[in-house]
């Protein structure tokens, strides 16, 4: 079986181990040929071509060509950016696997938003909007604060929240993308991560972010999160909203992984934030496969490959695991700790380099430092997510100003 693999992840020395039974060609960018390597990376692969801008029209150029040069059989990815790029050349080629229209369901939040609100699930008041007049009449009609964000959007790129009328006023809409207006939520975001296929859900978890990954972007707050008990009532819920929300977008036949996010507002009421097909970030993959025995990455990728997967069972006495990833500041970083000593860290990694200067997180997943821990069943989920940002703020230092 021809694969190819789509990747700017740095996950390809275990992609032989993950799907022996394919050919595998990999189409990947430069910055994702981290090792350590179980062989020349050369040699793990039937071929390997790699690029320095993985977002440029070049690689649409290089997919073309690989599908027809190799007898491709299935084309396979893992991040955001390849999802609608994917199924173009599955549409192009003919092959198998989600299709376009699928695919910008997944990607446009508008489109996402709009199929799952017909099937009745709760959305926040939204609009496209093209210029300043457009979003203006949106506030005027919903109110503030509004929120305004690029509509295919990752990582809360471009994502602003403007909290009176001068700030609508004054805000700028460049014409060379499609925007998305949305009344400000005020609440928790919690998420669901797990395995989809034929429209259904195949196993997921429910946790909860610390704080919203748009003070993360825009503010470096540590980027935070736990799994809550299968008994907690949120939990349940918030397994039940995800599967109307995938059971209202275009099937994906195939396993696949998602990553769901919901606003548990003040009000106790749950609003679809966005959905994706693909793992999600940050520390979800580690923690989802301590807790389960399972990688999303491996997983999806199989899926996509039409290759059996294993899927967790639902068994409620498993270990539940959490995630913090520390973003750069705007300043100096004068000390990083070496080291977590919380009772129930598992892996703590810094990377961020002492002395240099950082200009703020570019994304809700950059970080100089991460952490996963396990989450303790008998205690509620905040306060032990609150204690691992109190550590990280006692021990890293920044000059600032």
């Amino acid at each position: 079986m021809a694969l190819l693999l789509l990747n700017r992840r740095p996950i390809l020395p275990y992609l032989p181990a993950w799907l022996p039974e394919a050919s595998l060609i990999v189409l990947t960018a430069k910055s994702a040929l981290s090792g350590p390597w179980p062989c020349p990376p050369e040699e793990c692969f039937t071929r390997l071509v790699t690029v320095d801008d993985y977002a440029s029209a070049e690689v649409d150029e290089l997919i073309d060509t690989l599908c027809a040069d190799e007898d491709v059989e299935r084309v396979i990815t893992t991040a955001e950016i390849d999802v609608v790029r994917a199924a173009r050349a599955r549409e192009r080629h003919g092959l198998p696997g989600q299709t376009v229209a699928g695919a910008l369901a997944y990607r446009d939040k508008y489109r996402m938003k709009a199929l799952a609100a017909r099937q009745g699930v709760p959305v926040p008041p939204m609009a496209l909007v093209r210029d300043t007049g457009e979003l203006r009449s949106f506030a005027a009609v919903h109110g503030l604060p509004v929120v305004v964000k690029p509509a295919d959007g990752a990582g809360s790129v471009g994502v602003r929240v403007l909290r009176d009328h001068r700030a609508v006023g004054e805000c700028e809409l460049p014409g060379d993308g499609t925007w998305l207006a949305e009344r400000f939520v005020d609440g928790v975001v919690c998420h669901v991560d797990g395995l989809m296929a034929k429209g259904e859900v195949l196993h997921g978890i429910a946790s909860r972010y610390l704080h919203a990954n748009l003070d993360t972007a825009t503010h470096g707050t540590p980027s935070i999160s736990g799994m809550l008990t299968p008994s907690d009532p949120l939990a349940d819920r918030l397994a039940g909203a995800t599967a109307a929300v995938v059971a209202a977008l275009p099937a994906v036949e195939e396993v696949t992984a998602f990553h769901a996010e919901f606003f548990h507002t003040p009000d106790d009421g749950l609003l679809l934030c966005e959905i994706a097909c693909r793992p999600g970030g940050c520390g979800i993959v580690e923690a989802y496969e301590l807790a389960t025995g399972v990688n999303l990455y491996a997983a999806h990728l199989r899926g996509q490959a039409g290759l059996p997967v294993g899927v967790p069972d639902h068994d409620g006495a498993r270990s539940r695991y959490g995630w913090a990833w520390f973003p750069p500041r705007r300043g100096t970083l004068r000390h990083l700790p070496a080291a977590c000593p919380l009772p129930r860290a598992h892996r703590f990694a810094a990377y961020g380099e002492v002395g240099t200067s950082y200009q703020g997180p570019g994304s809700s997943t950059d970080s100089v430092a991460e952490l996963i821990f396990r989450v303790d069943g008998a205690e509620e989920v905040e306060p032990q997510l609150r204690a691992v940002e109190d550590w990280w703020s006692g021990e890293a230092l920044w000059e600032t100003g």
